[in-house]
């Protein structure tokens, strides 16, 4: 959940950025996917909105994927929710689970995050360059707090961070960006419940 700078931050020597333009062309970029989702969403539609040539935008954005990548992150440059200390891992696991509900619960978001993943499965060149560096610093988070959790006894050795990630956060995002039925925060008390429990009658 850690985001990557804009694709255009890291580009080469030419004028400085204007960060006023570029929160602009941020916020437009969010109303449109809350209000009309991922097919509102164009750079002639954002140019429309904000008086910002598309040439301006295109130097930030070169594709409607970065500019995507750059909505569903933009406020995701803080690490997973650590209170294992303070609350024990069942604490975590369900702060870990409402993290990422409360953050796709929201109708931008979850709509920038889904033309995203539609985007990288048509292009690998923008899922390596897009997805995966965020990806592995979430995974990289997620295995601290893991680790930290087997040195203090309340994890078991052998369970792996991947896959601990997977399933406390991939369903999380399954049943809010793929599900066919609303989700409410009910959710999160029972994904929680899975995680720590399992499902198995214990005898």
């Amino acid at each position: 959940m850690t985001a990557s700078p804009p694709p255009a931050q890291t580009r080469g020597r030419g004028r400085p950025r204007n960060p006023e333009t570029d929160a602009t062309i941020m916020a437009a970029g969010r109303r449109l996917l809350r209000e009309g989702g991922i097919e509102a969403l164009t750079f002639d539609a954002i140019a429309q909105a904000t008086g910002v040539t598309r040439a301006t935008i295109y130097r930030r954005w070169p594709t409607k994927a970065h500019l995507l990548s750059n909505i569903a992150n933009e406020d995701e440059n803080v690490q997973f929710v650590d209170v294992t200390e303070a609350e024990g891992i069942e604490g975590e696991v369900r702060a870990l689970v409402a993290q990422v509900y409360y953050r796709y619960q929201l109708a931008d978001i979850s709509a920038a995050a889904l033309g995203l993943f539609a985007a990288i499965q048509r292009d690998p060149a923008l899922r390596r360059e897009l997805q995966h560096p965020i990806e592995s610093a979430a995974r990289a988070d997620m295995k601290r707090i893991v680790d930290t959790g087997k040195a203090k006894g309340l994890i078991r050795p052998e369970i792996d961070a991947g896959a601990f990630y997977d399933v406390t956060i991939g369903a999380v995002l399954s049943r809010l960006l793929i599900g066919s039925t609303p989700a409410d925060e009910s959710l999160i008390d029972d994904i929680t419940s899975i995680v720590l429990n399992g499902v198995v009658v214990r005898r």
